[in-house]
């Protein structure tokens, strides 16, 4: 397949006036050139990416001095590369992205931290939910999970391991769509499925499985795996944020505003910011998905020690090549202790 990247402004994008509650940032010098800021991200439609869309409608990413102009990719490109040669200056994915380029050799760390659960519900198949309990119950079970390192198989992992058992202890079956999952659930050849929001509400409403562990949640997700999760983050080459420290400055600063408006407003209120070309059509099916994803994003920007430590030992669990890995080098909190000392 051939590989596209649409690079587009949002505020192109996102044509309008910015509908925030909050005054934007005050321009500190006018007659300063403008300073520009590539940011990549993975499908700025997806649900999960809805901050980066609140930050440019609020008017925290573009102050009159800086200028962030966002690259929505599609397909396989490698974002490391992309770093690495200058072509973005940050990107918007998940955490564990920093674990998986520091094993190859290509340093990179997150300067803010948005999501701290993954996002997504473990359901397990009605039929078999008397068998299966608690996480103490899935040695021999059957996970709908797709492939070895996917995202969906880490959460998997990560639920057996919380349980006491090893990663051998589970089958992990791929994915065909929701419907192949469907049958698979309610045929017995499948036991559970991880599904990412709002996936789990197909398998709930068809009468096939029920939430096993609710892993949007900043609760749930401590029940079910014992620490924080981190999910969503922007993260920078190491080199370029010593390089230029300013640029993890102001995206620091304008997510720790986002993460703060999305935690002390309503779901009704971010919709209203949220332009029709991003949520489509149907409002209220968008508002229905926002509050699921919302309590993903119960943080103020700092990543969890103790849920970055879990990430990276879930992960090496199943991958030995991630042990050599220094955790504390896949993060920063330093930008974000700054931007949150100035936060009205």
């Amino acid at each position: 397949m051939k590989t596209r990247i649409v690079a587009l402004t949002l505020l192109a994008l996102l044509a309008g006036r910015a509908l925030a509650a909050e005054p934007a940032v005050a321009v500190a010098d006018a007659s300063a050139a403008p300073e520009r800021i590539v940011l990549l991200v993975d499908e700025i439609k997806a649900i999960r990416n809805f901050p980066v869309v609140l930050a440019e409608r609020l008017g925290y990413l573009n102050d009159g001095r800086t200028t962030v102009t966002v690259m929505n990719i599609r397909d396989d490109v490698s974002t490391a590369e992309m770093l690495k040669d200058g072509r973005v200056d940050a990107v918007m994915a998940y955490y564990h992205h920093n674990v998986v380029n520091q094993s190859r050799g290509i340093d990179t760390k997150a300067v803010v931290t948005l999501g701290v659960t993954p996002g997504a519900k473990v359901l397990v198949a009605n039929q078999a939910k008397e068998k299966y309990r608690g996480v103490a119950d899935l040695k021999g079970a059957r996970f709908i999970a797709g492939g070895a390192g996917s995202s969906k198989s880490t959460l998997a992992n990560a639920l057996v391991l919380a349980g006491g058992h090893g990663i051998g202890d589970y089958t992990r079956l791929g994915t065909d769509g929701k419907d192949k999952n469907i049958e698979a659930l309610r045929d017995g050849r499948a036991e559970f499925v991880v599904a990412p929001t709002p996936d789990g509400d197909v398998y709930e409403s068809k009468g096939v499985a029920t939430v096993f562990a609710d892993l949007t949640t900043v609760e749930g997700t401590r029940r079910s795996l014992g620490a924080l999760f981190p999910s969503s983050t922007v993260y920078m080459s190491s080199a370029r944020v010593q390089a230029h420290p300013e640029i993890a400055r102001h995206l620091a600063g304008a997510f720790v505003r986002t993460l703060h408006y999305i935690n002390t407003h309503t779901p009704e209120q971010i919709l209203a910011v949220i332009p029709p070309e991003i949520s489509g059509k149907d409002r209220a099916a968008y508002l229905k998905v926002l509050k699921e994803e919302i309590p993903m994003f119960a943080n103020d920007g700092r990543m969890p020690e103790d849920g970055a430590v879990k990430e990276w030992r879930i992960l090496t669990a199943a991958n030995s090549s991630y042990a050599s890995v220094n955790v504390a080098q896949t993060y920063t909190n330093v930008f974000v202790d700054e931007a949150l000392k100035t936060l009205r």
